[in-house]
């Protein structure tokens, strides 16, 4: 079942939903994509935004953002866009991005983890990851950080959802990943899209991906939009995308998905 919209404290949702459909713009969903991450420019980041609520629901905010709910976001708002969807249509977007088979089902049922995210709105259609195709080699890693750090996580104090994603995890170690080196993604940046997502996988111990943005290219290099942690605020990254990866050493390379058009 689809949850209602929390709309924390910020302008009625249902507004500003409607003032992004008004904006000019059109072409592929990937451009689409684009074009909705770039309004949120300077749109402050807040971390935790789905975290907190007594039990899992629908969270959307347009006035506050970090990394995946920027990525999130604007591609629920692409869809809405494409689909001339309203306010509902666009919640039941987010809802399937965001959510183990659409369905609101307790803490475990939010795609946490970046490689599970992939996976699961690759099988409904939305994404389509194309690192082995542009040369990525496999992505040999245990996930377990957040099982492994439930401290960090007041919803894993219970034994029961613990369990739940711990399960999760291993059904991810079972699947194949695969991630282009931060040594290669120069190379890569020629074959990127504007529109692609790109998530930056991490040295971090148990952990797939520290951080994710949408891409833009100026000529043949690309560029991160993405909701910064240093900037305080959703930016574009002032570096390519290769001196980016390479400039914070957790950052070990990169895993790209592809918007395919409807």
């Amino acid at each position: 079942m689809v949850g209602f919209c929390l709309s924390m404290i910020q302008d009625d949702p249902q507004k500003v939903f409607r003032q992004r459909m008004e904006k000019p713009g059109g072409g592929s969903l990937a451009n689409l994509t684009l074009q909705m991450a770039q309004s949120f420019l300077g749109t402050a980041y807040v971390s935790h935004t789905l975290e907190g609520n007594p039990t899992e629901q629908l969270v959307c905010r347009f006035d506050g953002l970090d990394c995946t709910t920027l990525v999130e976001t604007s591609v629920a708002l692409a869809v809405a866009k494409k689909h001339h969807m309203k306010y509902d249509g666009f919640r039941q977007e987010l809802t399937q991005l965001r959510y183990r088979h659409g369905q609101i089902n307790g803490y475990a049922s939010r795609l946490h983890y970046f490689v599970d995210w992939l996976y699961h709105n690759q099988q409904r259609g939305r994404v389509e990851d194309i690192t082995a195709r542009l040369g990525g080699i496999p992505y040999h890693k245990n996930i377990h950080f957040m099982t492994s750090h439930a401290e960090l996580y007041p919803a894993l104090s219970s034994e029961e959802t613990w369990r739940e994603l711990k399960l999760i995890e291993e059904e991810i170690n079972a699947r194949a990943h695969y991630y282009i080196p931060q040594v290669e993604v120069r190379k890569v940046e020629p074959l990127l899209k504007e529109g692609d997502i790109v998530g930056i996988t991490s040295s971090v111990e148990g952990l797939d991906c520290n951080h994710q943005g949408i891409i833009t290219k100026i000529g043949e290099r690309a560029f991160l939009v993405h909701a910064s942690t240093d900037a305080k605020k959703v930016i574009l990254s002032p570096r390519p995308l290769a001196e980016y990866v390479a400039s914070i050493k957790r950052h070990t390379g990169i895993i790209v998905l592809r918007i395919p058009d409807e």
